[in-house]
């Protein structure tokens, strides 16, 4: 059986079919038997039907070798795998070790606070940026009269906002022990008319004499009169406190320490625990001279 193998002057080339190189002429047409154009196909080594084959053979071996290298990777204790995306144990570490001091700094050393509302006006004004430290009141002193502080309010005070935090800030006018009351438009802690330079405004209100408790203060905002505080929901137990504020930071132009105002306040109206203490000081001075 014979298929026609050129025309119209086309040729067979010889590197193909190890056939001699005749030209046709004309419209002739030369006949080749069937099983030597099979041998030419069946030799013939550029085709892309036969490299197809062999490429889809190759890609699955390339993938499958990339996968075992990404596992050998992954498994040789220098990477981790998490939600598809592979990090490397030291930048884990790291950002692990980055974060545990964050927070210890935050629980334990100070944080900084955002002022929302004007209840410690002229104090801190509304987007004023501070520093509150804890370190005071873990290992020198517990809360004293002028001392500003963040604390969580009684339980039923306040609510808390998207992640859970309720933080007031207002500040200290009496400690445990103390008599307060207010009348006149005038503060009075044990009996004496409180001096108070850093309030907004005099107290429209009145409250009636209450002694402090004990493990409790009581605060007050500087703005008496815009101010949700103790003399609204009563004594605050010391250990909500969570730290003192020390340090405002924004705005630039108010930038550095706030002012001290406890001993100021401590010599205005000494309450039990000074009482008691003061004529133990005048002995003692006295028994130095002697």
């Amino acid at each position: 059986m014979y298929r026609i193998a050129a025309r119209n002057g086309l040729h067979m080339h010889p590197a193909r079919c190890g056939k001699p190189n005749t030209r046709l002429q004309g419209n002739a047409v030369r006949l080749v038997p069937h099983k030597q154009l099979h041998m030419c196909r069946a030799n013939s080594s550029n085709t892309g039907a036969d490299e197809a084959p062999q490429l889809r053979q190759e890609h699955p071996k390339q993938e499958q070798q990339q996968d075992q290298e990404q596992q050998h990777t992954s498994n040789d204790g220098r990477y981790y795998r998490f939600a598809g995306l592979t990090i490397n144990k030291d930048d884990l570490l790291t950002i692990t070790l980055a974060l545990a001091i964050s927070y210890g700094i935050r629980w334990f050393v100070a944080e900084p606070r955002f002022i929302p509302s004007l209840s410690m006006y002229p104090t801190f004004d509304i987007g004023d940026r501070l520093i509150a430290e804890k370190l005071t009141y873990r290992f020198s002193r517990p809360p004293a009269r002028g001392d500003v502080v963040i604390f969580h309010p009684v339980e039923g005070v306040g609510s808390k906002d998207l992640f859970g935090d309720n933080v007031f800030i207002k500040r200290v006018v009496a400690v445990e022990g103390d008599t307060v009351e207010v009348h006149d438009g005038v503060l009075f802690v044990n009996g004496q008319p409180r001096n108070e330079p850093y309030i907004y405004q005099k107290p429209a209100y009145t409250l009636g004499k209450l002694v402090v408790p004990p493990g409790d203060v009581f605060c007050l905002g500087d703005n008496r009169n815009n101010s949700y505080d103790s003399h609204v929901w009563g004594p605050l137990p010391k250990e909500n406190v969570l730290g003192r504020a020390a340090f405002k930071y924004w705005p630039l132009n108010k930038l550095g320490p706030l002012q001290d105002y406890t001993s100021y306040l401590a010599a205005q109206a000494p309450g039990p625990a000074e009482q008691q203490a003061a004529p133990a000081a005048a002995t003692a001075a006295f028994t130095q001279q002697l």
